[in-house]
This record gives structure tokens, C-alpha cells and sequence, in this order.
């Protein structure tokens, strides 16, 4: 593992690790996270990808883990700087140091809803979408929907103003978020279709992709359900989705939900299939098909 300073597009410094293979290279893998959560959460898959023969990156978007740069209240960051200065940027360099490896990205979350909207998506050999949904109140699971109201009709307009940012570290909500990432956020779940009606442009996006998805939904997820996972896939028009929803008791597990795919406790069952995955896209992009 390598800690790398890599300069977004408009020259924010994000903290940036990069794991490399003992082995052979079989392509490189961007792991893309969810909204608030740092880097080191994706670490042991990282390693375990590297282990596989992928190149594997981690990263933060700006105001987030180790690329936070000082009082969050003075960063000016919404989504679309999350997605453009800094998750296409990086994604860029993948791609112009090695152009004939084929790339990747596993998306957690926000990391796989955003995907279609990155302009390099047509140098993707393949998506790997991990609990990837609508976060829309009409598809969050139902003790989810029954608080998500007080989230977006009383913390976020009110807490966002008197701090400068989103708290949501000190309450226990979500996370520390730029103000500017919250209310997009925000826009986008108290819209019907989440992204796909609250983000210009974006079902046009998803409707165009032509890269390949594997889709992992989980029964357990405690936040979104299922029906908004369906909508997000469905919005794929030319790309071949590989939709798989998933019991823990298939695979021996006691619990998944939205986050434990990339807990320790996934890796003997959970994990091989995804390389599997990424082993037989890989070697389509290589034959060009």
C-alpha cells in the first residue's frame, strides 16, 4: 500500500492509496464510497483485490476523511465537485498511466449512483455497484422513511446554517458534510426518483452507459429498499446489469446490510464472486467484446 497526495482537478489535495498486486496485473480497480465514509473503510478489500492481480485505489472526496483540509464550514463542495474535481480527476489518471489495463470501479452507495454521470464512463470495462439505490423517501425501508422527514425537513436546513456544515459526526447521523453536498443530497431524496429526476441529465446518462454492471443488493439492507435498487438498475438501457439480491443465510451470514459487504466477515463468501466477476470482464475488454 502506497499513500499517495493526488491533486483534484482544481488542485484540492486528496488523500489518495494506491495497493499493488506481488503478482501479475489484470486490470485496475477505483473503489468509489459512500457519502461520509472515509478511505480506510475499503482498505481490507483493497488489499484482498490487490491479492486478486487488480491495482486497486482508494480515495476521499474533499471535506471527507484524510482529505479534509481544515474547518469544513469554509469548504464550498457539493456533489457534483465530489464527482467531477475529484472522483473523475482520479479516475482520469487511472486511465492516462495505464491506458491499456482494463478499469474498473466498485461503487459503495453514492460511489455506484453517480457512476454514469463521470465522462471518462466510456473507458470503464465494468461497474461493480455495491447497495447501490434510490435513497428517495419512497424507497427507504420503513424505519428509515419514518425518520428521514426530521432529516430533511428540520437538521439539514436547520443545522447547515448555524454550523457552516452538516454535523452529522456530532449527532450521529450520517456524517461531517460540506453544506453544499448536503442540500444536493438533500434535492435529490425529496425528489420521486432520487438522482434520476433530481440531478439534470442524469436519467439521459443512465439510459445511454454502455459498460457492464454487476448489481449486489442485499435483503437486509437497513436503509434502502429494494424497489429503489430495481429503479436505479432499471434506468440502464444499453449496459448488460448482472442483478443479484442477496439473502445472508445463502452465503452463512448472520447480517450484510448496506455495509458489511466490505467487512472482514464477506471475504471467504462474498468476495470471490466479484472477482470472478471482474476476471471475466477483464478478459472481455481485453478480446474487445
Amino acid at each position: 500500500m502506497e499513500r499517495i497526495e493526488f491533486a483534484a482537478a482544481d488542485g484540492y489535495p486528496l488523500a489518495v492509496h494506491r495497493f499493488d498486486p506481488h503478482g501479475p496485473v489484470h486490470g485496475q480497480v477505483l473503489i468509489a464510497p459512500a457519502m461520509a465514509v472515509a478511505q480506510g473503510f475499503y482498505a481490507h478489500f483493497a488489499r484482498w483485490l490487490a491479492s486478486r492481480g487488480y491495482v486497486t485505489w482508494t480515495f476521499d472526496y474533499r471535506g471527507i476523511g484524510a482529505s479534509r483540509q481544515g474547518p469544513l464550514r469554509r469548504l464550498k463542495a457539493d456533489l457534483n465537485d465530489w464527482l467531477l474535481k475529484d472522483y473523475a480527476a482520479l479516475l482520469a489518471k487511472l486511465h492516462a498511466d495505464a491506458p491499456g489495463q482494463p478499469l474498473f470501479v466498485v461503487g459503495h452507495s453514492f460511489g455506484g449512483q453517480v457512476a454514469p454521470l463521470l465522462p471518462l464512463r466510456d473507458k470503464l470495462a465494468g461497474l461493480v455497484n455495491i447497495a447501490v439505490g434510490s435513497g428517495s423517501t419512497r424507497h427507504l425501508t420503513p424505519r428509515t422513511r419514518r425518520s428521514a422527514p426530521i432529516m430533511w425537513h428540520l437538521l439539514a436546513p436547520a443545522l447547515c446554517p448555524v454550523f457552516g456544515y452538516f454535523p452529522g459526526g456530532r449527532i450521529g447521523v450520517v456524517g461531517d458534510l460540506p453544506t453544499g453536498a448536503m442540500m444536493q443530497w438533500r434535492r435529490w431524496c425529496l425528489t420521486p426518483d432520487y438522482l434520476l429526476t433530481g440531478e439534470p441529465g442524469a436519467r439521459e446518462a443512465y439510459a445511454s452507459a454502455g459498460y457492464p454492471v454487476l448489481a449486489l443488493t442485499f435483503a437486509d439492507d437497513e436503509l434502502l429498499h429494494e424497489s429503489g435498487a430495481k429503479l436505479i438498475h432499471g434506468a440502464y438501457r444499453h449496459g448488460r446489469v448482472d442483478y443479484r439480491r442477496i439473502e445472508p443465510a445463502q452465503f452463512g451470514l448472520s447480517r450484510i446490510g448496506h455495509f458489511g459487504f466490505f467487512k472482514p466477515q464477506s471475504e471467504a463468501r462474498l468476495w470471490p464472486p466479484v472477482a470472478e466477476w471482474l476476471d471475466h470482464a477483464a478478459g472481455a475488454a481485453r478480446r474487445g467484446t
